[in-house]
């Protein structure tokens, strides 16, 4: 993948698939909504979905919201309250990279098309 001959730990290679399944979905994003997604709702509203599927596919975005969940229907103690804070810090890391990765895919894919349009 991407020439890095699989000396890569796990968290590595799962940022790796997010990047490259981000920027496979990139293309379609920027025509559909523009460099400035933010401008509309519909696209803002995509923009969550994606980054949110990204996470979720991964990034253990479903394992983190999972482990959430159930730190929370365990109740108040301070054991729960701390996992539920590890697991909300990890939740938030996962969804915060599938966001940078998506915007990273997405970048290059305007450099791409400059280059393209400049040529």
């Amino acid at each position: 993948m991407l020439g890095l001959n699989g000396n890569l730990n796990a968290r590595a290679r799962s940022v790796l698939k997010a990047f490259t399944d981000a920027r496979r979905r990139a293309p379609a994003f920027l025509l559909a909504h523009g460099v400035f997604p933010e401008v509309s709702e519909p696209g803002s509203d995509t923009l969550h979905t994606i980054v949110h599927e990204l996470s979720l596919r991964h990034l253990n975005g479903r394992r983190h919201d999972r482990a959430l969940r159930t730190a929370l229907r365990r109740g108040a103690s301070a054991e729960a309250r701390d996992k539920v804070e590890q697991e909300l810090n990890a939740l938030l890391t996962a969804e915060i990279t599938a966001a940078y990765v998506f915007g990273l895919a997405a970048g290059l894919g305007v450099r791409k098309l400059d280059d393209t349009l400049s040529s």
